[in-house]
């Protein structure tokens, strides 16, 4: 990844925006005073796995922060991405018509889709719709972060009150989701989705949504993703060092629900900051400029049933509408009416987002990935 600011930049400018929300949300107490404040306790202190100790707070907090590896030995998973990233560009190299025999299925949430002027992506559910030159590539790194997330899941888990064996409290909501299946048979509800960004203009091209599962995974091979902090956008991958040691975590809108709100769902979006004048007259009016990106989604096993008071604490708080008996694959068709999907085409995108806004009371849309 490319270096533009240091990773104490970063931290320092979430304090800053920290401090300004906190005034901001203060001033507005005074004259509005029917606010009621969270009185639940805090999280048990449970260190997240590869997180720098000065990123911990910023996933209860602002529904997002940063994984890095270490460097000596090498992180396996620095490996895997490096590897699944020169497959990628291979993969998006070849011809449209090569592509096409991949084309996309079950809406965008399998095959290959491309949306002119904006993006093209590969999502991947199994090794069986999947392309030879992705497939070993891509269940090596699903496999690795897959079982990272379930472990981040469990200390999630245990900051909460909750059980955090393999199995137990918000961990049995993953079962074999952690591990790319082989056939159709074996597909889950999380995938794998690679991401290939028009890049020579100055643009949003993925706008401001939160992800719908358990946990998502960022990967990009150049800055690109920008995160919610509270007050404005932070260009996350701006801090990060060369070399791909970094990834950035984002919480879905499925563990917002689990967590009974403790963990909110982090706001993102990915921009271009475009060629700067010096590469454009290098690369000339040939040369395309891209931003890869791996974003791995990981979501509840459909078929577990969500029981809200097997998730109650005394740090998560009774539900307010309490949940029994349902499936994590129904909650998730529930939360996912209310979002429209911004990995489609722009007219279908806006039919969605005109059928969202009719049926929500408040009249406000909002957007998934």
């Amino acid at each position: 990844m490319a270096v533009s600011t240091p990773t104490s930049t970063l931290s320092n400018l979430i304090s800053r925006l920290r401090s300004k929300r906190k005034s901001k949300s203060k001033s507005k107490s005074k004259s509005k005073e029917h606010i009621e404040s969270d009185t639940r306790p805090p999280l048990i202190p449970t260190p997240l796995p590869l997180v720098l100790p000065h990123h911990q707070h910023l996933l209860p907090t602002l529904g997002w922060t940063t994984l890095t590896l270490p460097t000596n030995p090498a992180h396996p998973l620095q490996a895997a991405a490096q590897a699944l990233f020169l497959a990628a560009q291979q993969f998006f190299d070849s011809p449209d018509a090569e592509k096409a025999q991949w084309k996309h299925r079950l809406g965008s949430e399998e095959g290959w889709s491309k949306i002119p002027g904006e993006k093209e992506f590969i999502t991947l559910r199994t090794a069986a719709y999947c392309p030879a030159v992705l497939r070993e590539p891509a269940a090596r790194y699903w496999g690795l972060m897959g079982g990272h997330l379930d472990s981040t899941l469990g200390r999630i888990s245990a900051s909460l009150g909750l059980p955090s064996d393999d199995g137990a409290g918000l961990r049995r909501f993953v079962g074999p989701c952690k591990a790319m299946g082989a056939a159709e048979a074996d597909k889950t509800a999380s995938m794998l989705r690679i991401f290939r960004y028009e890049g020579w203009d100055a643009k949003v091209v993925a706008e401001p949504h939160a992800d719908l599962g358990l946990l998502s995974a960022v990967v990009g091979d150049v800055p690109g993703l920008e995160v919610w902090g509270g007050e404005g956008w932070v260009g996350v991958e701006r801090g990060y060092e060369a070399g791909g040691r970094q990834a950035t975590y984002t919480v879905g809108r499925t563990l917002e629900r689990l967590s009974n709100g403790r963990f909110p769902a982090g706001g993102h979006r990915v921009v271009s900051y475009g060629a700067t004048p010096t590469e454009q007259q290098e690369a000339g009016e040939v040369k395309k400029r891209y931003r890869h990106s791996i974003v791995f989604v990981l979501r509840a096993h459909e078929p577990v049933v969500v029981e809200s008071k097997e998730l109650e604490t005394a740090i998560t708080g009774p539900w307010a509408v309490p949940v029994g008996g349902v499936t994590a694959g129904k909650m998730y068709e529930e939360i996912r009416g209310q979002h429209f999907n911004i990995n489609i085409g722009h007219e279908e995108r806006e039919k969605q987002r005109r059928n969202v806004r009719e049926g929500k009371a408040e009249g406000k849309t909002q957007a998934a990935g």
